[in-house]
Parts: structure tokens; C-alpha cells; sequence
């Protein structure tokens, strides 16, 4: 698949309402959407700049009324040259993210009420429709690629050529002056001519891609308040263990999130948000169904700018999350932190977040065996000693009788036994057997620079604690470094790094990794029409399990074609 190129803006991985970066980035959105809106003033200028391939620069997004505004970390994913959901094997963990579940180092290149692309790359966020009072952008995406290891295997590879076919669309409707209705969406299909049983869920045929960020919302201005109603969907792949890279851990899985978001600008000065958020995630397989997951969270933000430049905030709520199948326990969580964020100079940005988090999760089931290993191989003695006395030939009749009854019984007994000791195990093994509770600190810094008109670069590093699938939560440090370098006009080089250090909190498959890599992708685009590139990916993990440790290199080459604006053909190929 396409390698993660993506600006490292953000925290190594994380969910709303777990992760205290990812709910202080959904505040963010929604400033930028109450700023942009036409609908309010709120918001803290943010030293986002953009590459235009027209002037060859990093310049200021400026957006006129009826364009959608594109977050520089939005576009930087289209400056790769690649959506990050142009292949079949889009269940990579570096490549599977949504705001509410998040499995890679990188930043999602979606914003939570726009996917990562609302309209083709080419495009830019303008719209190609107006109907009446309606402003749709239509885009449309078809890729061929050829991977020649889509299951990521060291031994026996499986190659295949894999097709995407996907339909942006990007539409808003003015009601009235305070009322605004928008859609935006990513979806389409993807489908394995060779292989489809490689699919990382469904039959491979037509395998279903919804893009995170997929929302329906209406926007309304009640006097100050700045209020939203939302409904995002996806349908997307996602990963047994977050911090796995394995083909047989992805399975796909349905997201909704309905809810509401309010902004008052209570003076010149101070800024309050809040948000409630109602989650659903269904796994697409039955065999997956253990990581179904409800979420209900309350999360408020209260912002202190007094000059207009830089902010400070207080940032906290809760979440309760619930497992259906209790594989899983059920928990809730809690934290509250503060956010500084300020511009340093013209071209530096530095975004400052710390506090605490609390995580409290039901114990597992209570368990008791009747059965134990111990019990059978007593078994297995007994049985074992009964057979030889009764062919020694030195027992008389009776004791012959006797002793091969005591051997019909002993075998009728084993055999319960290991029928009550599979029962059992399988008994236990229904839950994570986590019993770990958090009470810790978190801390997250991005400092964001703009050395001049080519080189724009990111660095980012914390600590940090999310929920995770196989484990109650698991807590990582991490550090990601990003520079995207112009090095002359249409072309863009960018080169990333990171290391990570997870540990996940216990239970059956608790595992520690220690992770670090680096990224390259290099983009040209040739006049208005044509955009190539070239990656490379070297990526390695250390476990503290067997037969878990691992290096990877992989290798990747497309060419994109805007057949009209509005439409763009890719070819790519995978080498891992």
C-alpha cells in the first residue's frame, strides 16, 4: 500500500475521548470550522501554510466563500500525491486512521468533518457545482497498482494487481445567513483480481472503503454560540493489535459517530467549547466481533486568548466505553489538562499540552477451574498404570475385573475432563484478563516551523495512554520528526522519522515494542495534469515477546493523471 508519508503532526496513535491530543485536535477543527464558516469569528491564527505548485511556495490557504477550507496537514497528505486509501491493502496500521481510532505514527491526513479527500487531489477544495443555492464539489478517483507482497509475508508472497474506484463529494447548502448544511465524503471500492481472498475484509470483490471523516453536519448561529450537528461514518480496515503490522491481524469494521459541538465566544477573550459524541464500532466479520466497541463521551475546552495570537486553554471530560462481547472491559475515562499554543515569530508555531489521565475498567469475569492440566495427566498416570498391571498377567480374575473397570472409568473420566478443561480455557480466554487501571501524566509538544518559501518542517514528541485492543489501554512515548523540502518548482521531497516506545497495560497478549523508522517520498508534478513519485519505508520492532521482532522495507512508484479536473487516474506499484 502507500506508504505513510504524512506530516507528523500529532500523537503517535490514539481515539477521541481516550486521547487527550485527539480531542484537543477535534477543538481545533472546530475552531477552524466556526473561523472559516462565514458563520462566527473565533480561532488562533495557527502558522498553517500550504504548497502551491502554481507559484512554487509555501503560501497562506486563503479560501473564498463556497471553497472548502483544506488544514495544511490535509494537504500535505495531497502534496504526497497519493490519498492515503488508493490500495487494496489500505489495512496496513500505518495507514488505517480515523480520529476515533487511531494505529499509526503518523498524523490522519482527515480532519474530523472532512476525509482526506473531499475532492481530487487537482482540485484543491474547489467546487465544480452550483445548484441554486447548493455548492458541490464532485470528484472522481480510479487506481490500478500491482503489489507483489500484499500480505506482507517473508516467505511465500502473494502478488496481485488491485483496482480503486472512489467518489468524492464535497457540498454545502447556505439555509440562511446562521444556517448551514454540509456533506462530505469518500467512498468507493476496491477490488483483487488474483487474490481476493488477500482482502483485508470482505470477499475481495468489492471490498467496501468509506473514508474516515465521512460526515453529514448542520451548522447554526444562536446569538454568540457557534453550534453543530454531526453524523460521520466509515467503513474502513482496522487492526487486531495497534501496534501490529501483520495481514492476519486486520479486519474491517463500520464506524458511526453522531453528535453535537458548540463554541460561545463569551468576549474578545475567552472561548468555551463543548462536544458529546456518541460512538459505535462494529467489526465486518464475525470472528472479529470481540473488539464491537460503544463510546459515549463529554469533553469541554475553555480558551483564555487575550491579544488574539497565542491561547491558553483548559481542556477535560470523560468517556465511557463498553464492549458488547466483554472480551474487552468495560471502563471509564478521564482527563484534564491544559493547552498553551503560540506563534513564535513569523514562521514558527509551537502547540504546548500536559495533564492528567484516569483510566477505571470493570474487573474480567470471574473465573474458577474445576479442571486443571495437573488433573489430567494425573489421569493419564492412573490410566497408564492401570494398562500395565492388566498386561503383567500377574492379577488374579477378580483383580482383572476390577482393574479393567477402574480403566473404563478413568477413560470416561479424561475424557470429561478435556472436555471441561477446553470449555474452560475457551471460558477464560472470552476476556482480555486485564485487571490494570491508569492514573498518570500525559504530555504532548509540536513545534511547527516554516524555514522559508521550501522548507517547511515538524516536530513532535510526548507521552501518552489510549485504549487499546487486546489490553485495557497501552501507554507510549514517542518522538516524529517531518521536513518537506520544494526543491524546485512541482516538486516536493519529504523525509520523516520516528520512535516509539509502547507498552501495553497487561493481560493475555501484553506485549512491549519498541519501534523506530523513516520515511522519503519524493513528488513532481508535471504542468496542471501529471503528478509521479516515488517512496521508501524502513521500519523495525523490537518485542519482548517470541518470534515478534521485525525489520521491513518497502518501496513504492505512482503516476497520477487529471483526465478532466475532476477526475484522476493513478498507477502505482507496492514492493514490501
Amino acid at each position: 500500500m502507500l506508504l505513510a508519508t504524512l506530516s507528523p503532526v500529532s500523537t503517535v496513535f490514539a481515539q477521541y475521548g481516550a486521547s487527550p491530543s485527539q480531542t484537543g485536535l477535534f477543538f481545533d477543527d472546530l475552531r477552524t470550522r466556526v473561523s472559516t464558516s462565514g458563520l462566527g469569528d473565533a480561532g488562533v491564527r495557527g502558522g498553517q501554510a500550504v504548497y502551491d505548485y502554481d507559484r512554487g511556495s509555501y503560501t497562506e490557504d486563503e479560501r473564498e466563500m463556497g471553497q472548502s477550507y483544506v488544514h495544511s496537514a490535509v494537504e500535505a497528505a495531497r502534496q504526497m500525491g497519493q490519498p492515503s486509501y488508493n490500495s487494496g491493502v489500505t489495512g496496513s496500521a500505518r495507514g488505517a486512521s480515523d480520529y476515533t481510532f487511531y494505529s499509526g505514527q503518523y498524523t490522519s491526513p482527515s480532519t474530523f468533518f472532512a476525509p482526506t479527500y473531499v475532492s481530487d487531489p487537482f482540485m484543491g477544495g474547489r467546487r465544480n457545482l452550483k445548484m441554486g443555492g447548493v455548492n458541490i464539489g464532485f470528484g472522481l478517483y480510479g487506481g490500478l497498482e500491482y503489489n507483489d507482497n500484499v500480505t506482507r509475508s517473508s516467505t511465500n508472497p502473494v502478488e496481485d494487481f488491485i483496482g480503486t474506484l472512489l467518489l468524492n463529494v464535497d457540498a454545502n447548502y447556505q439555509v440562511t445567513r446562521h444556517n448551514r448544511l454540509t456533506l462530505t465524503t469518500s467512498l468507493g471500492f476496491d477490488h483483487y483480481f488474483e487474490h481476493p481472498e488477500v482482502a483485508p475484509y470482505g470477499s475481495g470483490d468489492f471490498v467496501l472503503n468509506v473514508l474516515p471523516g465521512s460526515s453529514i453536519a448542520f451548522d447554526l448561529k444562536i446569538g454568540p454560540v457557534f453550534v453543530v450537528l454531526y453524523d460521520r461514518m466509515s467503513v474502513r480496515p482496522a487492526v487486531r493489535n495497534d501496534f501490529g503490522l501483520s495481514a492476519n491481524q486486520i479486519f474491517g469494521v463500520f464506524q458511526n459517530d453522531a453528535g453535537m459541538a458548540a463554541q460561545w465566544a463569551i468576549n474578545s477573550d475567552w472561548t468555551l467549547s463543548a462536544n458529546y459524541m456518541h460512538s459505535n464500532s462494529r467489526a465486518l466479520e464475525d470472528q472479529f466481533d470481540v473488539f464491537n466497541r460503544d463510546m459515549d463521551s463529554i469533553y469541554g475546552n475553555l480558551t483564555w486568548s487575550p491579544s488574539g495570537t497565542w491561547s491558553l486553554s483548559l481542556q477535560g471530560g470523560m468517556s465511557w466505553v463498553r464492549y458488547p462481547q466483554q472480551y474487552n472491559n468495560d471502563g471509564v475515562l478521564a482527563n484534564l489538562g491544559l493547552v498553551f499554543a503560540t506563534p513564535l515569530g513569523e514562521n514558527t508555531f509551537l502547540r504546548v499540552a500536559g495533564g492528567l489521565q484516569d483510566f477505571n475498567f470493570d474487573d474480567p469475569p470471574a473465573f474458577s477451574r474445576t479442571v486443571t492440566q495437573k488433573d489430567i495427566d494425573q489421569t493419564n498416570l492412573y490410566i497408564s498404570n492401570l494398562n500395565q498391571a492388566i498386561t503383567s498377567g500377574r492379577l488374579t480374575e477378580a483383580e482383572l475385573k476390577k482393574a479393567n473397570k477402574d480403566l473404563t472409568m478413568a477413560q470416561t473420566l479424561l475424557t470429561n475432563q478435556n472436555l471441561v478443561l477446553a470449555a474452560e480455557n475457551a471460558q477464560y480466554n472470552s476476556n482480555n484478563r486485564d485487571t490494570s487501571d491508569l492514573t498518570d501524566y500525559y504530555y504532548n509538544v509540536t513545534l511547527s516551523n516554516q524555514l522559508n518559501a521550501s522548507i517547511n518542517h515538524v516536530l513532535s514528541f510526548g507521552h501518552e495512554s489510549a485504549l487499546n485492543n487486546i489490553s485495557n489501554y497501552v501507554t507510549a512515548d514517542y518522538i516524529n520528526y517531518g521536513i518537506g523540502i520544494v526543491a524546485w518548482r512541482g516538486s516536493r521531497l519529504s523525509l520523516s522519522g520516528y520512535y516509539e516506545n509502547a507498552k501495553m497495560s497487561g493481560g493475555l497478549q501484553a506485549e512491549n515494542l519498541k519501534q523506530h523508522g523513516f520515511d522519503a517520498y519524493f513528488g513532481h508534478q508535471i504542468g496542471q495534469r501529471v503528478r509521479m513519485g516515488v517512496g521508501y519505508h524502513y521500519g523495525h520492532t523490537d518485542s519482548n515477546r517470541a518470534m515478534r521482532d521485525f525489520t521491513q522495507h518497502a518501496f513504492s512508484a505512482d503516476i497520477n493523471f487529471a483526465l478532466p479536473t475532476i477526475a484522476t487516474l493513478s498507477f502505482g506499484y507496492r514492493h514490501f
